[in-house]
């Protein structure tokens, strides 16, 4: 449908709302600065433009200064950014006017930032577990960015980018948390209570997110190219003591996080080979080449998966029990970012463009 020139860096994926399409970039051309930019899903003309100066900080060379992909809602855009004096979360109107910001103190990491915001209905959730003393989960009121909650998640060893789940319960909306000194835990979203914790015994970085398919949970660590553990969990709805199940140990996923479907989970490890297993067994049904080396989740769409490398190539397959291929190529750059939907629109932002595919055209 469309492709715009980015001129810029990060690894954020889009966020949609109606016809708007917001995206944040470091500019290849303005030092210092960071952009929230909004453009029309329709025909990618930039709306508005909004940026903000910020101190560079140390980061991994695949990291970017603009890796937390923002939320929005009928309201707000929230974003989460680090400098090297701290960390800012903020939201904006739909028009790009900063309605509040309040800073929440040093992030210490040896990547840099990175992990994403979530919303769980009128409370922003904001992970910012990081070596420092100052590492917590805090959940924010949405309308004036005030701390409702801080739930303190002490980090020594490993900062975590992984993204929070968010699912029902009988008391509400409950985010479900992983890292490798906290492990994987549970906290109702209201209050920041803890509703459960498991010791997963990871030793290595968690990036990609924990995944469900029904009530079970698959979450995994890594160092390097690669993943290097896992772990499987039944976590019943209001359950007070989660049950492991098994432990995958091979072409395991560390950066891209996974999808579950259908009493099934797809991965896609960082060197982009993509296995299926059931989650009930761990039994691999099968495993296949899709991509080269990958980033970037995979994503499911009418019960397509598409995932996308880091050197542009793309597969699309049926996220089904028997591997079948639809569609490869390319879209002539690499790809960091998790890809988007919205509006009947993918959109694919890649190392140099923002791209649009309407639904029912060819890539």
């Amino acid at each position: 449908a469309w492709s715009i020139e980015l001129n810029g860096t990060g690894h954020a994926s889009p966020v949609i709302f109606g016809k708007k399409l917001f995206y944040t970039l470091t500019p290849s051309k303005l030092a210092k600065t960071r952009a929230v930019v909004c453009v029309s899903t329709e025909d990618g003309k930039e709306q508005w433009r909004t940026t903000f100066p910020f101190g560079e900080f140390h980061k991994h060379q695949f990291n970017s200064f603009t890796s937390s992909t923002p939320v929005v809602d009928a309201k707000r855009l929230y974003l989460w950014w680090a400098d090297k004096d701290g960390t800012e979360v903020m939201a904006l109107d739909h028009a790009g006017k900063v309605i509040w910001k309040h800073q929440l103190g040093a992030f210490e990491s040896q990547h840099g930032s990175g992990s994403s915001l979530a919303l769980a209905n009128n409370i922003l959730l904001v992970q910012k577990e990081n070596l420092g003393d100052d590492s917590f989960i805090a959940g924010l009121n949405v309308e004036t960015g005030n701390i409702l909650w801080k739930h303190a998640m002490p980090a020594d060893t490993k900062t975590p980018y992984a993204t929070p789940l968010i699912r029902d319960s009988k008391d509400g909306l409950e985010a479900i948390f992983a890292s490798t000194d906290n492990g994987i835990v549970c906290l109702d979203t209201k209050t920041g209570s803890e509703k459960w914790r498991f010791d997963a015994k990871f030793e290595h970085r968690v990036v990609g997110s924990p995944v469900l398919s029904g009530d079970i949970l698959f979450a995994s660590c890594g160092s390097g190219g690669g993943g290097k553990a896992s772990v499987t969990l039944h976590v019943p709805k209001d359950t007070k003591a989660p049950k492991e199940l098994y432990r995958l140990e091979k072409q395991l996923p560390y950066v891209p996080t996974g999808i579950g479907q259908d009493g099934l989970f797809f991965l896609v490890s960082d060197g982009g080979i993509g296995t299926c297993v059931e989650a009930a067994t761990g039994n691999q049904l099968w495993r296949k080449r899709l991509v080269g080396k990958c980033f970037a989740s995979p994503i499911c769409i009418d019960g397509n998966i598409y995932v996308f490398g880091r050197d542009g190539d793309y597969q699309v397959y049926k996220a089904s029990r028997n591997f079948e291929s639809l569609a490869e190529g390319t879209v002539g750059a690499g790809v960091h970012a998790t890809p988007s939907v919205g509006d009947r629109r993918l959109f694919i932002r890649t190392d140099t463009h923002l791209i649009c595919i309407l639904a029912g055209e060819d890539a």
